[in-house]
């Protein structure tokens, strides 16, 4: 579950900042289960935010890691933002993250459902789900004689 940086209240586009409805400060977005950053100004970004993250281990070893810390923000209601990359690719590759050591499917779910026993999530997003084994083997299959 990672948070999209672009819409914080720290930086952005000026325009579209001014048309938006409420603006996230930093302290109040974490970053849960993140192994691969994909670009290095990312993780410079979250550093120059001073934006929390918490590793896929960290909330192994403490599964009560990410309720703790929502508890201390005071928020109430929380928006969850999961992109599909933390996952384990040993277990399912649904986005473009192939990075090992991910989370287990089983943990995010288990995640997501103990955040919404405590808090009022008042939206989910799911981010970069893509059939990579679906669109292969649908080319596979338009080369054998019988489906072509």
């Amino acid at each position: 579950m990672q948070w999209q940086w672009q819409l914080l209240s720290a930086g952005g586009d000026d325009k579209i900042m001014e048309v938006l409805p409420a603006k996230i400060v930093t302290s109040k977005i974490l970053y849960a289960g993140i192994r691969d950053w994909e670009r290095y100004e990312i993780k410079l970004r979250q550093q120059e935010f001073g934006i929390k993250h918490l590793t896929a281990e960290d909330i192994r070893n403490n599964p009560n890691a990410i309720n703790n810390w929502i508890k201390s923000t005071g928020a109430g209601k929380v928006l969850i933002h999961f992109d599909m990359d933390v996952l384990e690719p040993s277990e399912i590759i649904p986005a473009v993250g192939i990075v090992p050591d991910g989370m287990k499917i089983s943990e995010v779910t288990g995640l997501i459902n103990n955040i919404a026993k405590s808090y009022d999530v008042a939206g989910l997003t799911v981010a970069e789900p893509m059939p990579r084994i679906a669109i292969k083997l649908r080319k596979m299959l338009q080369n054998l004689p019988l489906l072509s």
